[in-house]
């Protein structure tokens, strides 16, 4: 092999190793920048945990939680700031959805089945509500919290809307499981919702 082919194959594996150590350092600097979004921009699959308010569910395969709190700010020093985290909201269909909240109780001397009058009596008055029937209402358990679960049919905007509620205290916490479609999907929509209901379990709480 003569000087000038030994000269230009170093050359080539100069470039070659300077363009790796380029794409390296690229990847990692992607991977930074996705570990630097923040919770409300992130998609979640699998097992969520709640370590504030103490739960977790698994968010049914195929499906993606989205975070259902209200909004992070951009912040210099941290990145971003959230007020809390309350929960996931996972998308079934454009009017269909199953939400996994969570909060603190507003009236510590409040039964489930208050907080399920106080709910029936806000869509009663909610603007575009019209229609509103109970198709049913019982006592259920969340885990091993008793609770409410009850079902409710109204119209919205035209449009015919079940919306099913389990709800469980616990501690001065009011956790809660929704499933919110329409009439034809209900059947279909509520295996998924019973999915996240199966999964629901009490964790410990880090402060």
């Amino acid at each position: 092999m003569t000087q000038k082919s030994v000269a230009a194959t170093i050359a080539v594996l100069l470039l070659a190793s300077s363009l790796t150590v380029k794409a390296q350092k690229l990847a990692k600097s992607d991977d930074v920048a996705a570990k630097m979004l923040c919770p409300d921009e992130q998609t979640y699959k699998g097992k969520y945990r709640n370590q504030v308010f103490g739960f977790s569910i698994r968010i049914p395969p195929g499906l993606t939680g989205y975070w259902n709190s209200a909004r992070c700010a951009a912040d210099e020093k941290y990145g971003c700031v959230c007020m809390g985290d309350h929960g996931r909201f996972i998308p079934l269909a454009e009017s269909a959805s199953i939400e996994a909240f969570v909060g603190w109780e507003m009236d510590h001397g409040w039964l489930a089945k208050d907080y399920e009058k106080e709910d029936v009596a806000y869509l009663r008055k909610r603007e575009g509500v019209d229609k509103l029937k109970v198709i049913s209402s019982t006592g259920a358990r969340l885990r091993n919290l008793r609770g409410r679960r009850y079902l409710v049919e109204f119209t919205e905007n035209g449009q015919k809307v079940l919306v099913e509620r389990i709800i469980a205290l616990y501690k001065g916490v009011e956790y809660q499981l929704i499933l919110r479609t329409l009439p034809d999907r209900y059947r279909s929509d509520r295996r998924e919702f019973e999915k996240v209901v199966s999964s629901w379990r009490l964790t410990r709480r880090v402060d």
